[in-house]
């Protein structure tokens, strides 16, 4: 395709990444890297890196890696070579080799977005001739077209981002961030289902299915009982977890709320109504049952609070970002241009 160019916009999560490009390329890779963990290892499997639920299907020969684990780039050098190796991987998947010129807007979890802008910025430097790093909760808010005075609460694994949006790139006294997030409430189900029966064996994976499955608060109300399977013990049983779920899911609200009260309270004054009426629910996390409703009735000693919660949230960061590299004037790639690929 000489001649044409390739707008990528990618959402570079701490659990999972998305990209998405204007060539309807659209894939989703979890955010892992495996490395042999022996010679032996990089025979059996043929290949130096392997990434996302391959990486995870062949764990037990791999040394595993979460790169934005905590919603930053871990700061060795081994590290920056595996985000550069994992931006790379996901670049590749659109095909970029079939044209001329390849832009893109990558979206990082807010802290990882000014700390570790550079270290991203360099890692995309092989695969695209330009490229503009910006936060995962103004990305979400570019896709919706609500940047007027809006607050977006973007609920990850590694952390939630806070994030006041008013028409421009947000600076860092516009963001928050929070590890009470995806991650956290995992933990919290192993903690409250070891604590109700003792001996319960359950894994980081298992939780995480079980959240992805049935989470809910109070202000929502499940079918039925959640019952899931595991052992205590060695023995296999089937048994209630419904409370579990229940505390562990509500343990990331009041730090949330918290934080979206600090950023109202720390905004214009003449706005503080605007943003108290524009917030966005998004990130995984948006899917919690009910978490919604559970903010705004938090936060109703504010005012008049409405919280929207988004109906895509794997994809709306990364067609935030394509939408942005495909409207951004092309004299401002020109400021953003890296060395040629």
């Amino acid at each position: 395709m000489a001649g044409d160019v390739l707008y990528i916009g990618i959402d570079l999560g701490t659990f999972r990444s998305v990209m998405v490009s204007s060539d309807s390329h659209e894939e989703e890779e979890l955010t892992v890297i495996g490395t042999p963990k022996d010679p032996i290892a990089r025979n059996f499997l043929k290949r130096d890196v392997l990434f996302g639920e391959e990486a995870l299907k062949n764990r037990l020969a791999l040394n595993l890696f979460r790169p934005l684990e905590h919603g930053v780039i871990k700061d060795t050098n081994e590290d920056r070579d595996f985000i550069a190796h994992f931006i790379t991987h996901l670049i590749s998947l659109s095909d970029p080799e079939t044209y001329d010129r390849v832009v893109a807007v990558i979206g990082a979890p807010a802290e990882a977005s000014y700390v570790d802008k550079t270290a991203i910025f360099d890692a995309a430097a092989g695969t695209v001739n330009a490229a503009m790093i910006i936060s995962e909760p103004f990305a979400v808010a570019y896709a919706l077209d609500m940047l007027e005075h809006t607050l977006v609460i973007d609920i990850g694994a590694g952390t939630t981002d806070l994030c006041r949006v008013y028409g421009t790139i947000p600076t860092p006294e516009d963001q928050m961030h929070t590890e009470y997030a995806g991650d956290y409430v995992d933990r919290k189900i192993i903690e409250e289902v070891q604590s109700k029966y003792s001996g319960a064996q359950i894994t980081k994976d298992m939780a995480r299915r079980w959240k992805e499955q049935h989470s809910f608060v109070s202000t929502s109300t499940p079918d039925g009982p959640i019952m899931v399977d595991f052992s205590i013990e060695g023995k296999a049983m089937t048994l209630d977890i419904t409370d579990c779920v229940q505390k562990a899911c509500e343990s990331i609200v009041d730090p949330i709320v918290e934080n979206v009260k600090i950023l109202i309270a720390s905004s214009n004054p003449e706005y503080q109504d605007a943003f108290r009426r524009n917030m966005i629910l998004a990130g995984g996390g948006s899917g919690i049952s009910g978490l919604g409703a559970m903010i705004e009735r938090k936060l109703s000693d504010l005012g008049d609070v409405s919280v929207h919660v988004v109906d895509d949230p794997v994809r709306l960061g990364a067609m935030g970002g394509l939408r942005l590299a495909m409207e951004v004037p092309e004299e401002m790639w020109k400021n953003l241009t890296l060395a040629s690929r």
